[in-house]
């Protein structure tokens, strides 16, 4: 109804139009028929318009896209050659966190795994294997003892500092505060850092190339377990001492302050890939024996060194931190994961300490040459600390001579100031001037 209306109305507007176009005199002389005719076709018109005007159907809205699309059919708007970049970026990523986490977790099997290897000999020497409350010397833990099983919780054995270090811990023994288990290995969960490293070491030969390493120290107790002991009396003499694996020494003297002290000796006892480093060929004499050579050949190659001192690793800074030093002995080696090779090293350095304090006892001719030594030594760092405290004085002593000068100055006039400072000026010339003839 509202359509035919509007449809009225238009064929109205445009019979009013078309004779409104045509003056008195042409209406007068046309027909009534070609009136009607010309009727018809502008009603006709009007109504073809208005009907294909007309809505079909209900209209289409576009969707949230801009299309005609629903908003949930993505699979219409975009085809998989869209999404190259994306492809790429998410399996670099998965390649990435995959081999970081099976590169961490092979570091951790192997740290442990090394440690586990040597949980028997190490619950027979401690009381305390790992970083756990649990004795080794319990009578409910006797039988798991002999048996070689650990007797605490395995995630205990072992602190991981980060996914290349790990650290185990043993105390309780006799003559021996503690030892430390410091294991750092390759840098296998981070593919950019392990080719850094193998690349830098491939065109550098400072660089060493990365290897799975552990150094063992234990701390001798020097003494001071005598009240635990019952006086028990643990101490030796202090010196330094080593084997160290020749392709690796000038990197651990550069590295070691302690060996830098000592002398290389070469001996027909050991390999010839092996050197001594001493202070005296008496205390070779002592520690290189049969065992000890036995042990690190069986090792092999991946012995880097054997060090007894007791001075220490960085160079000390001050007569203070030289007075501090520790007595130690340090075990370092290469790791070898596919070898069980390293029980016999493990056990003579475990029971090194036990050694020392029977036997290392030196003739004062020895001790006096040691001695002599670590009497240098500290003269040199009392040299430097005299040196910086008399730097120190005359620093002072010039801050407050120009906090003087400078009260001094700011009570004079402007001509007074200037007079003062022609003086001052002509007083530096003339030191300058005396200071090149000495020179001359």
């Amino acid at each position: 109804m509202l359509m035919g209306r509007k449809t009225l109305y238009r064929v109205t507007q445009l019979l009013t139009a078309a004779l409104s176009k045509l003056d008195f005199a042409d209406f007068a002389a046309s027909t009534v028929e070609t009136v009607a005719n010309a009727a018809t076709s502008i009603v006709a018109s009007a109504v073809t318009g208005a009907a294909e005007a007309q809505p079909t159907g209900s209209p289409v809205s576009p969707g949230i896209f801009g299309d005609e699309h629903p908003w949930y059919a993505f699979w219409m708007r975009v085809s998989p050659g869209d999404f190259v970049t994306e492809y790429f970026v998410v399996g670099f990523l998965t390649l990435m966190i995959t081999w970081h986490f099976v590169g961490v977790g092979s570091n951790r099997r192997i740290a442990k795994n090394w440690v586990l290897q040597h949980v028997p000999l190490l619950q027979r020497e401690y009381a305390r294997v790992g970083f756990q409350r649990t004795l080794t010397t319990g009578e409910d833990v006797k039988d798991a003892v002999a048996a070689g099983k650990y007797v605490g919780n395995e995630k205990d054995l072992l602190r991981e500092d980060s996914s290349q270090e790990f650290v185990h811990y043993s105390s309780g023994r006799m003559n021996v505060l503690t030892t430390v288990f410091d294991i750092k290995l390759k840098g296998r969960g981070n593919p950019f850092l392990w080719a850094f490293d193998v690349i830098t070491s491939f065109l550098m030969d400072s660089i060493a190339a990365p290897a799975d390493t552990v150094t063992i120290t234990s701390y001798a107790a020097d003494g001071s377990d005598a009240s635990k002991t019952g006086g028990h009396n643990s101490k030796f003499d202090g010196f330094v001492w080593g084997v160290v694996n020749k392709k690796a020494m000038s990197k651990h003297r550069e590295a070691r302050y302690d060996l830098s002290l000592t002398k290389t000796v070469d001996t027909n006892k050991l390999p010839p890939w092996l050197t001594v480093m001493t202070e005296s060929a008496e205390i070779t004499d002592l520690l290189l024996t049969k065992d000890l050579i036995a042990a690190i050949e069986k090792y092999g190659p991946s012995f880097q060194y054997l060090v007894i001192t007791d001075q220490p690793a960085d160079k000390p800074g001050s007569v203070a931190e030289f007075d501090k030093t520790k007595k130690r002995i340090i075990l370092h080696a290469n790791i070898d994961s596919s070898k069980d090779n390293s029980g016999p090293i493990m056990e003579y350095f475990l029971r090194l300490p036990d050694f020392l304090v029977t036997n290392a006892h030196f003739r004062p001719e020895v001790l006096r040459k040691v001695r002599s030594m670590r009497e240098d030594e500290r003269r040199k760092l009392e040299r430097v600390e005299e040196e910086k405290k008399a730097e120190e004085r005359q620093a002072n002593r010039d801050e407050k001579k120009k906090q003087e000068r400078d009260a001094k100055l700011r009570g004079l006039s402007a001509e007074e100031q200037k007079k003062f400072l022609e003086k001052e000026k002509e007083k530096e010339m003339k030191k300058a001037s005396k200071k090149q003839v000495r020179r001359v």
